[in-house]
């Protein structure tokens, strides 16, 4: 009697599943989407002008184009059964194919572009300098970011602590170090410091003046993550029997973190920037390379890379903020289920 009962359930669930898709609209079947898609490609290859500016007809076959690849775009965005990255894979192919129709049918002076702004041989040529400024500029970036971070957490600790004496002197540290400009607080030190018989190299001037102008900024990111914790927090620490330190560091530190990540983030990549100033005290950094060098080779080639180089640097460490973020929050998830 079992056997025969789901025998019989097979079938009939066959039955449903084919009335479901009788149901689907033509325009959502796969056959209808593919099918479109194969018509897209052969209208592209054979009915679409050749590159250059086309006449009245040739725009005419152009929008018809675009129009049509719209509307099979609309037709696979608009379908809650096509899966996510189909339609990821296809906002790119969008772009891909919008800029391939600019590039071919504009009137721009692409190689004129290309020898001026993106010109490998002088690109080569400037290397060298670049590099070093590359690595000058990433060496004071990581010096001020751990200076300005170990700075600014005591500061924001000692804060924490409530004390007005000394809650009067970090305030006005803050203050000072935040409506300092950085290219007066780098010249002070490299020009005048050696008056008062203290001597710092240019570099070292650039980081302590990047770290000091920083450490102000990131005393106030800890304390703002401090303050979004709940008292109940410090009322269960001091239960346990905890010491201010102790409850610092193992109660207010990890939940802060996780508060101030994004912000501490921009506020390295904003300093990092900011090298770019060392150059008033005769520090050949990246930007100061890409601009010697555009000077130089009368080309602003290097200074693209330049800009390149810039990316290269930030772009990973944006994406590296967010993934430790998001498992930061799934650490969280996990420990309250």
């Amino acid at each position: 009697m079992a056997i025969s009962k789901s025998t019989g359930s097979t079938p009939s669930r066959l039955a449903d599943v084919r009335a479901r898709m009788e149901h689907i609209p033509l325009i959502r079947r796969h056959q209808f989407v593919f099918s479109f898609l194969a018509v897209l490609v052969a209208y592209g290859v054979f009915l679409l002008p050749g590159s250059g500016t086309p006449n009245f007809l040739g725009w005419v076959a152009v929008v018809a184009f675009v129009l049509l690849a719209l509307a099979w775009a609309v037709i696979v965005f608009t379908d809650e059964l096509k899966p996510e990255y189909l339609k990821t894979i296809l906002v790119f192919v969008l772009l891909a194919l919008g800029g391939w129709l600019y590039y071919r049918y504009s009137t721009g002076r692409w190689s004129e572009m290309t020898q001026l702004f993106f010109n490998v041989k002088i690109i080569k040529r400037a290397l060298p300098i670049l590099i070093q400024g590359f690595w000058t500029t990433v060496l004071m970036a990581v010096a001020a970011a751990l200076m300005s971070t170990i700075l600014g957490l005591l500061l924001a600790v000692f804060r924490s602590f409530g004390n007005p004496v000394l809650n009067l002197f970090i305030v006005a540290y803050v203050d000072f170090f935040r409506s300092m400009p950085i290219i007066v607080l780098m010249m002070v030190i490299y020009y005048a410091l050696p008056f008062l018989n203290i001597r710092l190299s240019a570099i070292m001037s650039g980081i302590i003046a990047l770290g000091l102008n920083s450490s102000a900024y990131v005393s106030e990111i800890f304390r703002a993550g401090f303050l979004s914790i709940k008292k109940g927090q410090f009322d269960a620490a001091h239960a346990l029997g905890l010491t201010p330190m102790q409850t610092m560091r193992l109660v207010l530190l990890p939940q802060a973190i996780r508060v101030v990540l994004p912000p501490l983030v921009g506020n390295y990549v904003a300093s990092a920037k900011d090298t770019a100033l060392a150059s008033a005290i005769s520090i050949i950094e990246l930007l100061k390379a890409g601009l010697s060098q555009k000077s130089l080779l009368a080309n602003p080639s290097p200074l693209i890379f330049s800009a390149v180089l810039y990316l290269v640097m930030f772009v990973p460490l944006t994406r590296m903020a967010g993934l430790l973020e998001r498992r930061m929050k799934a650490g969280v998830r996990q420990v309250r289920l």
